[in-house]
């Protein structure tokens, strides 16, 4: 018998048939048949009344709906040639379909509610059927007991059977579905039989960034229930002690509650149920005379508990309410625990509030995705996502964007971290605009307030969930203000935020929206800083502000929910969000996005394990956005990226703030050490609900990065949200001098004060271990009137210089010593440095002014504006020939490189000594008016009969401005020229401009003749054509670039036109319009056509600064380890560095990489005053035992970015087409034995507003007409001298002194 239809119809495709059959929403408990089971460290699976049904089951799979056996169900069938397939379990993990992923766009065209799938294969629509026989226990049946079917999650239709009746039909992949067995199941064996559709209707609402993954995904049992037993509960439990109970009871056979019969409740503090020493209260509810409707009756009880412990993140105190129906002889028919948290979260004065204090969120966005299994997500990995947040100073964890397992509730109450729990509501592949959004169609209303409704219910009673939100990137109207309303009447005890509550469809990085009224919060998508800042003001002084009328009803908290786009090589600018959110009351924090690296663990062919991400599954036309899901703070395995670090100290509870005259001085502003006062230390107390008596206060003084005193304060305890009194670190003028070896002179020492909170003890809930560090800070050091103290040793010692020099046609070879140094003339590089006759470079140390693309640099375009620097040190060349200047003591060969095509120049002087090769550059950006018109570089169009600038809005082209903005650049570039090299009259070219935008990358497309009348404007018989920013690929060249002025160069300010590539002879043409902007078409030259509509002013602005300005080598094998003085010990860049401090470090080569997932820009190192590159034990010889990098101004100066590798920077790179990168996967990186070395003035910030448009902000960019000048030394060391340099040797305290002591 095949599976029996209880509806007719097409329910997968129907948006309001979002369930059927299945059991009302409740609260998460597990009921056990005797208390002693129902004890918080009791599991399910031990009581008799569950029956567990993870495990393997029988599993058939069809590539499309409908194709299933039409018997499935049917218990006589024989399923032994079905496959197998683990429950909980992703089909695509399993071997059945493949991993899709996509972030905004659907898997499937968007057509709701249908479903056409993008791919090739228009049906594919994967479907799954499952069995499993499952022995029903006699008694069960005897005893009557209510037997309920658990799934606890399922992707994204499911339909159920039991011995081949349908039971129901069920929507929403994240939460659980129940169904009732009871009266349809017999005594032993059932078969239990389920149909599982990837997409229908619901799958429109579940457009998360995310795999596409099917399946079962979270626990499945049956459990069996008495006939009259506790159906739903709900705990409420504020800060003045009250604690509120509501039960639903239910008789399933409508018989009256038995005489005697008790709700009874018992209070513990949590791990002390049944100590009776312990209980804080016990009460009954009679339950006898309780009167049903529809066999169910709610009973209520409320008491005041007095003394509670109140429960936050910080101090997470949870108590355990003992919940039992009893009967009149004492005995428990069931029984279960109930994490209780006495809190209230209120917003008052326009601030979240907890307890009464103000909130500060520290959070992050977290899916549920585990490397190996997907979206089956385990209780262990819970946890270590739970304490690795804990330890990087995350308070809060937004559940993105859906339920979440309930055991992670559950978790957060225990550890202590605040939670946003989100509806699985995300439709961001159907456009906001009213008119189109789900968000505001009647019809998708069910669909919108089943999936609230459901998850409310379920995840009432967990302390930790502070608010509810109505969902994600879903757009607004009817359906969700219907669903805000609902939520604020079923539970007025929590806020209920929505990031899509405003009136404007889109939102803006920098310009504020205007707030609807359905969310109680203002959660903003990624706000620059300077957005953060006008919504202060705006809430600080509203009159006359520009922005007053986008506050909506009424003034709301700023917690951003989401911000700091993770993706790759990211967090720049973190420090200044929070400098600004510490500024500012009304901003209370916000959600990093997001948690983890989806990557899934997956083995090349050539048996390299790696991380799987968009476009490593399926076949042609497999939709992807391809590594867009990679954009976590720790990566799939869960170890923290770089910028995890960042984002712990910045967030730290505990700031120390150096005090000079009783005021707090600037971060990094340097201390006075004096003969007489102390350096004072004030700490800065940011937690909301702890003193700081749980942490050790340390301190250490250090000499060039190395150790030298140390010591503890008293005990702090400032409360808080307060600043402690100064506490004194007893260094003196007197006390550095006695530190110091005395060889060694005081102008050769940088100071710095390193300051560390950690944990003392492990007393109480939420503590982490002893000895964990929470906060640390660093502060330099000044000591000028040690400085005054000379030593014998500070002078170098200068010797006349008695090499040689040999000029040739290609090389100037210096000779010094055991050391030869060769000068390519042409190039104007260092070729050759050797060593006691051995070479140790493989490559020249040339110029470089590219490092590989981030992935913000590709999200922003800047790896397509910056083109023209890819290989402009490469190709840079001498130009005025080579100087040789001789000295006493060294020799100096001068070069001016011309550099691209725009005038830069770089010159560069290498002064050869006797143990040593001094480098000097001096960087002279294109000079203003210098300015060329380069393939591939920003230009603009200036209209010459309409006198404004074509401009580009979405794909419509038309002229408007007259100035020249970015808003209005385009790209013009030639496949015939490299990126960087001058337009010239003839060229094919590709007219190219950012179209838009999505959360995923910048659209950028080219303009075409289009198909369709002519613009209003247009002359007729002109044979005129619409032109529209549509062409793709974006760089296919569809016009001829030619010069008013005839053949040549074209140059900035040059007139031109553009003549369509395709043969119809049409020009590019701008019309004047009555009363709207100046039209853009294709035309023929004729009547009513003047030759001025065709022809545009060229303009240029300046070329873009490029991504670093330095200079690279790669060095040949056997280097092994490095040392540096400057900050790490983890990369550091120009706008994140606030998580290093400046010390002596050392490590292997090898693990200066960090290798994010997709390889790009890596491993840079700060302020670095000096590296040495080290070979290894068995590969040291008597020539070179190490190579040292220093930099010359040192410690006058700054450091200078320095970082080494073991694999070919070349492969951590980009090109233009992101789909070409040769090496896409960390995994596929292989080490060599050379090692590539960078040594650069500047490199600009990662940025990290986002990853699809914002630049790094403009203080950490490189300003294209800043010059700039710097120097290092090249210090070949043998084994002698690395043993002078040892920090116990007691001759010297850093490499840095050798460098000093080699007079150049």
């Amino acid at each position: 018998m095949g599976p029996q239809p209880l509806q007719e119809g097409n329910e997968w495709f129907d948006p309001q048939a979002v369930g059927r059959g299945r059991e009302e929403p409740r609260a998460t408990f597990y009921a056990f048949e005797s208390k002693q089971l129902a004890l918080e460290s009791a599991d399910w699976r031990l009581s008799k009344r569950f029956i567990d049904l993870n495990g393997t089951w029988k599993f058939a799979w069809a590539p499309h709906l409908g194709e299933l056996p039409s018997d499935f169900a049917d218990p006589t069938l024989d399923d032994a040639p079905w496959g197998d397939m683990p429950v909980p379990g992703n089909w695509e993990l399993n071997g059945y379909g493949f991993p899709i992923y996509t972030n905004v766009i659907y898997v499937f065209e968007s057509d709701p509610p249908w479903i056409t799938y993008r791919g090739e294969d228009k049906q594919y629509n994967p479907t799954g059927a499952y069995r499993r026989y499952i022995d029903i226990p006699s008694e069960w049946v005897e005893q009557g007991l209510d037997i309920i079917l658990h799934i606890g999650a399922v992707c994204s239709g499911c339909r159920a059977f039991l011995n081949g009746t349908e039971l129901g039909f069920s929507t929403d992949s994240k939460l659980p579905t129940e169904f009732r067995l009871t009266g349809k199941v017999q005594p032993g064996r059932n078969l239990l039989a389920l149909e599982v559709v990837c997409w229908g209707a619901g799958a429109y609402l579940e457009d998360q960034d995310m795999w596409w993954f099917a399946g079962i995904t979270r626990d499945v049992y049956v459990y069996a229930r008495p006939q009259q037993h506790i159906r739903d509960i709900e705990v409420r439990a504020f800060a003045d002690g009250t604690l509120e109970v509501d039960a639903q009871i239910l008789s399933i056979t409508g018989a009256a509650l038995p005489p005697g019969a008790n709700l009874h409740c018992e209070l513990y503090p949590k791990g002390r149920v049944g100590d009776f020493t312990a209980r804080r209260v016990s009460f009954a509810v009679p339950l006898e005379y309780q009167k049903l409707v529809d066999n169910k009756v709610v009973v209520k009880h409320s008491c005041k508990v007095q003394g509670v412990d109140l429960w936050s993140a910080e101090v997470p105190n949870l108590y355990s309410l003992l919940v039992s129906f009893t009967l009149a002889d004492g005995s428990v028919s069931e029984c279960f625990c109930l994490n209780v948290g006495f809190r209230t979260v209120e917003i008052r004065d326009s601030r979240l509030m907890l307890n009464g204090h103000e909130l500060t969120i520290k959070g992050v966005n977290r899916h549920e995705h585990v490397q190996h299994t997907g979206h089956v997500v385990g209780r262990e990995s819970m946890l270590q996502d739970i304490l690795l947040m804990k330890k990087h100073n995350f308070n809060a964890v937004r559940c993105a964007h859906y339920p979440n397992d309930p055991i992670f509730y559950d978790l957060c109450d225990e550890y202590g971290l605040y939670v946003v729990d989100e509806a699985n509501i995300e439709s961001h592949g159907i456009d906001f605009a009213p008119a189109t959004t789900l968000g505001n169609k009647p019809e998708w209303g069910p669909s919108h307030m089943a999936r609230v409704q459901r998850y409310v219910e379920r995840d009432k009673n967990y302390p930790c969930i502070l608010f509810w939100s109505l969902g994600n990137e879903a757009g607004n109207g009817v359906n969700h203000h219907s669903t805000y309303k609902w939520v604020k009447q079923r539970d007025p005890t929590r806020p209920c935020q929505y990031e899509h509550a405003r009136i404007e469809p889109g939102w803006s990085t920098e310009w504020l929206e205007t707030i609807d009224s359905n969310t109680d919060i203002f959660c903003p998508m990624y706000p620059s800083q300077a957005k953060l800042g006008r919504y202060a003001k705006l809430v600080e002084l509203p009159e006359d502000n520009e922005w007053k009328g986008r506050l909506g009803d009424r003034v709301r908290p700023l917690i951003m929910v989401e911000y700091a786009h993770a993706m790759g090589n990211t967090l720049g600018g973190f420090q200044e969000y929070w400098d600004v959110i510490y500024k500012h009351g009304i901003l209370q924090g916000g959600f990093i996005w997001d948690w983890v690296d989806q990557g899934i663990l997956k083995k090349t062919d050539e048996g390299r394990e790696i991380w799987a991400y968009g476009g490593d599954y399926g076949g042609k036309g497999t939709p992807s956005d391809h590594n867009f899901c990679i954009n976590g703070l720790v990566q799939p395995d869960r170890l923290p990226g770089p910028h995890l670090l960042e984002a712990k100290q910045v967030q730290q509870p505990v700031a120390f703030e150096g005090v000079v005259d009783g005021s707090a001085v600037e971060r990094g502003v340097a201390l006075q050490v004096t003969g007489s006062q102390p350096i004072l230390v004030q700490l800065r107390n940011r937690y909301d609900f702890r003193s700081l008596s749980h942490l050790e206060i340390s301190w250490s003084v250090l000499a060039n990065g190395v150790v030298l005193k140390s010591g503890l304060f008293d005990e702090v305890t400032t409360g808080p949200h307060s600043v402690s009194e100064p506490q004194a670190v007893p260094i003196y003028t007197d006390t550095l001098s006695g530190l110091l070896p005395p060889q060694v002179s005081p102008g050769d020492v940088e100071w710095h004060l390193n300051l560390s909170a950690k944990w003392k003890n492990q007393k109480g809930p939420g503590c982490l271990e002893v000895g964990h560090e929470e906060a640390y800070a660093q502060i330099p050091l000044l000591c000028d009137e040690l400085k005054q103290r000379t030593h014998a040793a500070q002078a170098p010692t200068s010797r006349p210089f008695a090499g040689e020099v040999s000029d040739d046609a290609g090389e100037v070879r210096i000779s010094s010593g055991d050391m030869v140094v060769g000068i390519n003339k042409e190039k104007g590089v260092i070729s050759g440095l050797s060593y006691r006759g051995e070479e140790l470079l493989a490559a020249p140390l040339s110029p470089n002014f590219w490092r590989p693309v981030t992935d913000n640099d590709n999200g922003a375009n800047l790896h397509k504006d910056m083109a023209a620097w890819r290989h402009a040190g490469r190709d840079a060349v001498v130009v005025g020939g080579v100087n040789v200047e001789t000295c006493d003591n060294s020799v100096t060969i001068k070069a001016d490189l011309a550099v691209g095509f725009a005038g830069a120049v770089l010159s560069v002087a290498y002064t050869v000594g006797h143990s040593g090769v001094l480098v000097s550059a001096d960087w002279k950006p294109p000079s203003e008016g210098a300015t060329r018109a380069l393939s591939g570089n920003a230009a603009f169009l200036l209209s010459k009969a309409a006198n404004k600038h074509i401009h580009v809005e979405g794909s419509k082209v038309h002229a408007k401005w007259q100035s020249m903005g970015d808003w209005q650049r385009l790209t013009i570039s030639s496949p015939d020229v490299p990126a960087g090299e001058p337009l010239q009259d003839g060229l094919p070219v590709a007219l190219t401009a950012v179209t838009g935008k999505t959360e995923a990358e910048l659209l950028v497309h080219g303009f075409q003749v289009s198909e369709g009348p002519a613009p209003e404007g247009v002359p007729e018989g002109c044979q005129g054509a619409p032109v529209a920013a549509t062409g793709s690929p974006a760089s296919q060249p569809r016009w001829i670039l030619k010069r008013v002025a005839g053949p040549g160069e074209v140059a900035p300010q040059d007139e031109v036109y553009f003549v369509a590539s395709d043969g119809s002879e049409r020009r590019l043409a701008c019309f004047l319009v009555k009363d709207h902007d100046p039209v853009v078409a294709a035309v023929k030259l004729g009547e009513g056509v003047d030759e001025a509509n065709t022809i545009f002013t060229l303009q240029v602005k300046d070329q873009p600064a490029p991504a670093k300005v330095g200079f690279k080598t790669t060095l040949r094998d056997n280097f092994e380890d490095v040392e540096w003085f400057g900050r790490g010990p983890h990369e550091s860049y120009c706008d994140r560095f606030s998580s290093t401090m400046v010390g002596r470090y050392q490590g292997a080569i090898l693990d200066q990489t960090f290798k994010y997932v997709r390889p790009q820009e890596n491993g840079n190192k700060t302020d670095t005053r000096w590296m040495v590159l080290k070979r290894g034990e068995k590969s040291r010889r008597p020539g070179c035992s190490s190579l040292l990098v220093a930099a010359k101004e040192w410690p006058s100066g700054e450091g200078l970015n320095m970082q080494c590798h073991r694999y070919p920077m070349e492969e951590f790179d980009m090109p233009e087409d992101r789909l070409q990168q040769r090496i896409k996967h960390a995994g596929e990186l292989t080490a060599r034995p050379e090692t590539d070395l960078c040594v650069d003035a500047a490199q600009m910030g990662v940025g990290g507003i986002d990853s699809w448009g914002n630049k790094p902000l403009p203080q950490h960019m490189l300003d294209s007409r800043k010059p700039l000048k710097w120097s290092f030394l090249l210090q070949p060391l043998s084994v002698e001298d690395e043993e002078k340099a040892s920090c116990g040797s007691g001759n010297s305290l850093t490499y840095g002194v050798i460098a000093r002591q080699s007079a150049l």
